[in-house]
């Protein structure tokens, strides 16, 4: 039953996350129905556009992140999951810099790649001001490691979060508010990987994952 509730809880993050552009894609399209002037109109068309691109960023990053993600293969390059954080992170508060030296074009994992993903997730839901979200890596025949480090005005690791990222899953603290973080480190148990919390004050946190 545990794996029908995280399935479900996932599934309700998913919903939520979605939801908010496409209402405004809804909102938008009655006020073009609407007999307004041009000026109105043009703002929600506007509306329109930027709502449509941000549901499609989301719906194509949580393919990645969360899903099969299947036509992709079982490596996944970074590129990829690179250029559709960037995607994701273009619409908000939160100044990505994913430098394309951070891992190149290297294929890793299917499940290496989704733990990168939902490890941007988590390190940006540290930033409800917004902020910058800096990635260093390097991909390597011996190994693979990466820094996600967030700066901005009061930084925030939820306390459960926090939790969770020093203990790892735990199925009997399973909410639909630590949903994220909870599959994020089931990813890394299942796939032997080191997550941690290498730094964190009032002004930046830094989550350091590597391979085992």
């Amino acid at each position: 039953m545990i794996d029908l509730k995280l399935a479900s809880l996932m599934s309700s993050k998913l919903c939520h996350d979605v939801i908010g552009p496409i209402g405004a894609i809804c909102n938008g399209a009655e006020l073009v129905a609407d007999d307004g002037n041009e000026d109105m109109r043009a703002e929600a068309l506007r509306l329109i556009s930027e709502s449509a691109g941000e549901a499609s960023a989301r719906l194509q990053f949580y393919r990645l992140a969360f899903g099969l993600a299947g036509s992709m293969g079982q490596d996944i390059s970074l590129r990829d999951a690179r250029n559709l954080s960037r995607d994701l992170m273009s619409f908000g508060k939160i100044r990505l810099d994913w430098p394309d030296e951070a891992g190149g074009a290297e294929m890793l994992p299917k499940d290496v790649v989704k733990i990168l993903c939902n490890l941007l997730v988590v390190a940006a839901a540290a930033l409800p001001r917004g902020g910058d979200l800096k990635v260093t890596g390097d991909v390597s025949k011996g190994g693979w490691s990466f820094i996600f480090r967030a700066e901005g005005m009061r930084v925030l690791l939820r306390e459960d979060v926090t939790h969770i990222l020093q203990n790892g899953y735990n199925e009997s603290e399973l909410t639909a508010q630590n949903v994220g973080v909870q599959y994020l480190m089931a990813l890394c148990e299942n796939n032997n990987v080191n997550l941690v919390i290498q730094d964190m004050d009032d002004d930046h946190v830094s989550l350091a994952v590597r391979s085992g």
